[in-house]
């Protein structure tokens, strides 16, 4: 249990992406080349590489804990199916952390929010069309994929 303690703690305290390497990914998803990137960034391309590649590396990384996590029974991922209505989604989430004794830190609206934010195009209306997957982890925060 120690080491599960230790696990949560190293990722809490983590920052896995530095401010530059967010902006690199975020100009890349557009679509810019590397060079692209590298001018509008001021940089060379040979840096905007390393540094694509550093994050990818960090998101793996993270991705790996996440499932250990899941695997250790001290994070919780669920699955909202298509067909579920928005309003319900808060209430299955708490349901199944409370259930493995993990706090989310948020109230309803603000998860509500959070994952229609994220999950913009796998909602429409007032129902899921495309199944949403969010992680609750050990210490309350929430990835949504």
């Amino acid at each position: 249990m120690q080491q599960i303690s230790q696990c949560i703690s190293m990722v809490k305290s983590l920052s896995l992406l530095t401010d530059r390497q967010i902006q690199v990914l975020r100009l890349r998803k557009r679509g810019l080349t590397q060079e692209e990137t590298a001018k509008q960034l001021k940089t060379t391309r040979e840096n905007v590489s390393i540094l694509e590649s550093r994050a990818r590396r960090n998101i793996t990384r993270a991705r790996t804990t996440i499932e250990i996590l899941e695997d250790l029974g001290v994070a919780v991922r669920v699955v909202i199916k298509p067909e579920t209505p928005v309003l319900e989604m808060s209430k299955i989430i708490i349901k199944r952390a409370d259930n493995a004794n993990v706090k989310i830190k948020i109230d309803c609206i603000d998860l509500l929010e959070r994952i229609k934010m994220k999950a913009r195009n796998k909602i429409k209306g007032k129902k899921v069309v495309e199944a949403i997957s969010v992680t609750v982890l050990p210490y309350g925060d929430l990835i949504v994929d």
